[in-house]
Parts: C-alpha cells; structure tokens; sequence
C-alpha cells in the first residue's frame, strides 16, 4: 500500500498537489485569520497590562482652564484632579480587594521642552509602577522619600545620552540619574519620561502630602471586577475607572466585530480549503476508476481499495495541515510587524483640547495551540472522510465494467 502511495505522488504531481494546495489554503487562512482576532484583543486590553493592576481609578477634571495649560514649570496634567491617601486607603480596605498603591503624574515645562514624571509610592511593590524597579537597565532604583534622585526611561536617556550618575534640571534644581529602567512594558497609565519617589513628586508640584491622581488597585478574583468597579464608584463618586474589559468595550465595539468577522472568516476559509480538496481528491479517484478495475481483477478487496484511498486522503490532510499551519504562521509573522496606535485618556500627552495619548504597538498575534488542534484535525478528518466516501463508491463497481468503460 505504502509503495502504491508513494508511486501516485511520483507520477501524478500535478493531481496531488492540487488536493493539497486546497487543504493547505484553507488551514493556513483559518490560522492567519484566528491570529489576527485573537491579536486585536490582545491589543485592546494592552493598555492596562503593563501597569501591574486590575483597576485604574483617576478622577477627571471637567472644570479645567484649557490656558492654565501654557502655565511653565512642574503641575498636574490638564483634565486631572487629585485623589487621596485616605480614598486610596478606603478601597483599599474593601471586600474583594488585594492591593492598592497610589501614583502621582506630572508635567514638567522647561524652557527647553516638555516631559513627563511619575511619582512612585515604593512602598507597594507588586501594584502598579513601583514594580518597574523589577526592569532596570543600569544603575539602581531610588529609596523610599529619597530625594534629588530620579529613574530615567530607557528611550529617553538614549535620546539625550544620559547615563547613571548624570544630573539633569527639573523644576528648580539639579537631579541626579540613579539608574535607567526600560519601561516598554508598561502602558500609558504606568509610562514617563522620569520616576521619583512619590513624596518627592508631591513636594515639586506643590501639592499636600495626601495628594496623588492615579490609584492602581488589585482584586482578589478577577470574576469580582465588575462588582468590584461598582463599590469603587459609589464610594468616590465621579471617577474614571478603567479596566481591561473597559477598554475593550471602549476599542472594541470595533475589535470584538473584526474578531467575530475574522473567526466566521477563519472557520470559512478552512471549510472551503477542505471542500475545495475535497473536490480535487473526488475527481482524482474517478479518473482513477480503471486502476480500480485493474486492482479488484488482480485480487484487491473492495475494503482494500477503500483503506488504500482513505490512507491517501488522511496523508494528505496531514501534509495540507502541516503545509497550512507553516503558511499561517509566516502570516502570522507578518502580522507583528504591524503597528498599531493604542489610545487612552490617562493625562499624558499636554493637548488644548483633549487629554490622550496614543502608543503605537505592534499586533501581539500568536499561533495558539487550540487553533493549530482544530486545523489540523478539520483537515485530517476532511481528508479521510472525503475519501472514504468517495472510495467506497468506486470501490463496489465491478471490474468489467470499469475496465471496459
């Protein structure tokens, strides 16, 4: 039977491959297509991800003077208000709630340009950006309350060269660089130019010592969110809290759409690959009707010519599979290196109108094992029972019959 198989691939190139360019098509499509879904999601729930907590909590500014915006030196973003200790304290002691830890974003106007800082409460190690400590490049982490020290983002220290132990202006004095820490991780809530401790930050802009604008929070289940959000908002009253399902709601009317679209397209695809096969193969072993003859006169069972082709028609799945899956990851590859623009309202970015700030990113695609699993068995079980039906008609003609049409 091997021998048989393998003489038909030499002799009918043309037939086979075009059984199995119809099988690889399809799988490589679904693959590619499931990818790119499951990418889009990903992407949309990348805002949130890099900053070490399940909850974001700001409070937004809406009586906020567009001119006070010009004003020089080191103040809170424009379209963001205080929070406090004692608020950050209260959801921390509510049901439900893991960690808290509090953070406090700046600008800083110079008469040279604009950057951005982030006051760091280091006493929460695992919630929020206090965990960047964790990325160092060079050099070392501030302490607690340590002043004149600040961290410097990797991209940033790279574009004006500095180095641990450099001194750089901020406000109304010199500080020194203790170390660099590649923040690319972290998204737009967790991202700055440069860190220092929280105390520190406090004092530069002025502002009491209970005073931050971003509380990062950690739930105990992450099925208690919602909830969760809930008690958060009737406890502070007029929030923005943001979470990761938030903002796939906010992106993703449009993503969660394109998911559905790529996953019926992906299924599609694969169907149409296996149909498409399925066809080729079926007129393939009709033309073969007279070899059938030949075999069933020379002593072949009909079950044996029926085995014979359903082996064929599983080897083929199996090669279409294997053929698929390469083509789609190779899309798949493809699809990383397209950026993307992720957008957030988090204060960042100084803007006379509106308070955003866009991150490009690339689609985060990936080759799941659940999506080469159901590739790979569509196309094997396609194949061999294609196949097998269409064997096991041929099959039961009679010999002289076949011969003589």
């Amino acid at each position: 039977m091997l021998t048989y198989l393998l003489a038909e691939g030499r002799h009918r190139r043309l037939r086979m491959l075009g059984t199995l360019a119809g099988v690889t098509l399809g799988v490589g499509l679904f693959v590619a297509l499931m990818a790119a879904g499951d990418g889009f999601l990903a992407a949309a729930r990348q805002p949130l991800a890099g900053v070490g907590a399940d909850i974001l909590v700001t409070r937004p500014d809406l009586q906020a003077d567009a001119a006070s915006q010009t004003t020089r030196g080191i103040r809170q973003p424009f379209g963001l208000a205080s929070l406090t200790s004692d608020q950050a304290e209260r959801l921390r002691r509510m049901p439900g709630v893991a960690e808290v830890s509090a953070g406090l974003l700046l600008w800083d106007f110079s008469a040279n340009g604009y950057q951005t800082v982030l006051g760091v409460d280091t006493s929460q190690e695992g919630v929020g950006p206090a965990g960047l400590g964790g990325s160092l490049v060079e050099g070392r982490r501030f302490e607690a309350d340590e002043t004149g020290v600040v961290v410097v983002d990797r991209h940033y220290a790279a574009f004006f060269g500095l180095r641990p132990g450099d001194t750089i202006e901020m406000g109304h004095g010199p500080f020194s660089v203790a170390g660099i820490v590649d923040a690319s991780g972290a998204n737009q809530a967790a991202a700055a130019n440069l860190y220092l401790s929280l105390s520190v930050a406090q004092s530069l802009a002025g502002m009491a010592a209970d005073e931050v604008n971003q509380i990062y929070v950690t739930v105990q289940e992450a099925a208690d969110i919602d909830a969760i959000v809930t008690d958060i908002q009737a406890q502070l009253g007029e929030v923005s809290v943001t979470t990761e399902q938030s903002i796939v709601q906010v992106m993703g009317g449009i993503v969660q759409v394109s998911d559905r679209y790529a996953q019926v397209g992906a299924i599609l695809a694969l169907l149409g690959g296996v149909m498409l096969s399925a066809i080729t193969f079926n007129a393939a072993i009709s033309l073969r009707a007279r070899e059938i003859g030949v075999m069933k006169a020379t002593g072949w069972r009909s079950r044996d010519v029926t085995r014979l082709f359903a082996t064929e028609g599983i080897a083929l799945g199996v090669l279409g599979a294997v053929f698929g899956i390469l083509v789609g990851w190779l899309a798949i590859v493809m699809l990383q290196q397209i950026p993307i623009d992720l957008q957030m309202a988090t204060g960042q970015v100084p803007d006379l109108s509106t308070v955003t700030t866009t991150r490009p990113t690339a689609i985060p695609a990936r080759l799941s094992w659940n999506t080469v699993l159901t590739a790979t068995t569509v196309a094997i079980v396609g194949g061999g029972l294609t196949s097998l039906v269409a064997a096991r008609h041929v099959s039961h003609l009679k010999p002289a019959h076949t011969l003589r049409s």
